[in-house]
């Protein structure tokens, strides 16, 4: 039975991390004139919504800082509440700035995000299909936050 249950959030947990990707596409089909009954520009739909998951990821983190303090008394214990704050401070600046260079806050707060994942896979708390479907949501979201960037400065 426990098994059948780790299938089920498996598989619901890479279906809802794929789905949200659908976000961080939404600028390419603005920009080749697929849709334009959209009223607000999809890039900064886009910002807010990365600004969104770095914060939920921020509380993720958090959340395994409070588990491994039950667990176990690790070195990490005492450094993961201090580093899980870190991606939210990013998502805090990534409100601040102007100039699209929030873009570049995402990306850095994301690919801080995904180094945190590596070591909490290192001390085994992720699965390995996490792990795997964190470095590939990471992938897709900061090539297309730095491609939009790119765009956005040369346009």
């Amino acid at each position: 039975m426990k098994n059948l249950i780790h299938k089920k959030i498996k598989y619901i947990s890479i279906i809802i991390g794929l789905l949200g990707l659908i976000p961080y596409g939404l600028p390419l089909i603005e920009k080749y004139d697929l849709i334009d009954f959209i009223e607000i520009k999809t890039i900064d739909l886009t910002i807010w919504y990365g600004i969104t998951i770095l914060c939920f990821l921020s509380g993720i983190y958090w959340g395994f800082s409070i588990n491994a303090l039950i667990k176990n008394n690790s070195k990490l214990n005492y450094l993961l509440p201090a580093l899980s704050i870190i991606p939210f401070m990013f998502a805090v600046g990534a409100v601040i700035v102007t100039d699209y260079l929030n873009i570049i806050f995402l990306v850095i707060g994301f690919l801080i995000c995904q180094i945190l994942d590596e070591i909490l896979f290192a001390q085994k708390f992720h699965f390995n299909w996490y792990i795997l479907l964190r470095r590939f949501l990471t992938l897709v979201v900061v090539t297309s936050m730095i491609y939009y960037y790119i765009d956005l400065r040369n346009a």
